[in-house]
């Protein structure tokens, strides 16, 4: 019985190791690439990291136990203020104002074949401006179904999965942004009352073993230069808490909406476990202009993102 207690005994601390090694790492974001990959995940394994953690205390091997908690405190710290429950709370009139607006948030999937769903989600969500990606220019397009609705529509550049869209029921603002050559970055200037603002989509790569600081190295000069007030909004592919956020953030100067709010899952699993083990990679970020006073994700909507729309103040 002694023997089958040690096995246990190592075989929980070297689970802990296992879990603490790439949590800890995933820490260390800033430092490289393959460390913001790991960070995407930082959640998950903190959660696994719990688990053996407890079971590690639970059969003696205290000093594992604690090391374990020890990294789990520390994600949990360094991810804040991403965490569940953070983020601004429920929409009511009490927090709307006379120049308040609702954005969402959709990467299409270049080969939805549920546009129509897409479409009724959107309308019932009732935003003023929508952000879209991998938006092809097919008859069964979201831009060309909810044209009449959205009359004014923006798409700079494509690729084989689509490109990057604004599409809006605000009249287009007198000065106007240029297209950039990149599937990945549209952004037009919208009128609010008389003030113009702009809104610009992105979609962002996967990053390390994939190029996404590549391309945000490419178009650090235009989301620099893009217009305050901004709103950007897209599938960044990238966690709120990932340095591909944060940089973004220090080029357009804006700040992403706190609270977790997991928007991706492989299109293999359910799409029930979207919401509950997905990744929080669509991101809708705003200059200093703005209030988030309402933000959260919306049902399945034929992509393997789900929406999320948000309530802005100005």
């Amino acid at each position: 019985m002694r023997v089958f207690r040690t096995v246990f005994v190592r075989l929980s601390a070297a689970a802990v190791i296992l879990l603490a090694i790439p949590t800890g790492l995933s820490l260390l974001n800033r430092l490289a690439p393959q460390f913001d990959s790991l960070a995407h995940f930082r959640l998950h394994l903190a959660a696994a990291l719990t688990a053996a953690a407890i079971l590690a205390a639970f059969l003696g091997a205290r000093r594992m136990a604690m090391v374990g908690g020890l990294t789990v405190v520390a994600a949990l710290v360094l991810t804040y203020p991403y965490l569940p429950g953070l983020s601004p709370g429920s929409f009511s009139s009490a927090n709307a104002s006379p120049r308040s607006l609702r954005v969402l948030q959709f990467n299409t999937l270049y080969d939805n074949t549920q546009t129509d769903l897409a479409a009724r989600v959107i309308r019932a969500a009732d935003p003023d401006v929508v952000f879209l990606q991998e938006v092809t220019d097919s008859p069964k397009a979201l831009i060309n179904l909810l044209k009449n609705d959205y009359p004014v529509q923006l798409r700079c550049g494509d690729s084989a999965i689509g490109g990057a869209t604004v599409i809006s029921r605000l009249p287009a603002a007198r000065d106007k942004i240029d297209c950039v050559e990149s599937f990945a970055l549209s952004a037009i200037r919208l009128d609010l009352g008389g003030e113009p603002i702009t809104f610009a989509s992105y979609h962002g790569f996967w990053p390390w073993p994939f190029n996404q600081q590549e391309g945000i190295d490419k178009l650090s000069g235009q989301l620099a230069a893009l217009p305050h007030p901004l709103i950007l909004a897209g599938d960044f592919n990238a966690t709120t808490w990932s340095e591909g956020v944060h940089q973004i953030a220090r080029l357009t100067d804006t700040a992403p909406a706190p609270g977790v709010r997991a928007t991706w899952l492989s299109s293999h699993l359910p799409n029930a476990l979207k919401p509950l083990i997905g990744l929080p990679i669509d991101q809708i970020m705003v200059s200093d202009e703005f209030t988030i006073t309402s933000i959260e994700t919306l049902p399945f909507a034929g992509s393997d993102h789900l929406p999320v729309v948000a309530d802005i103040a100005f």
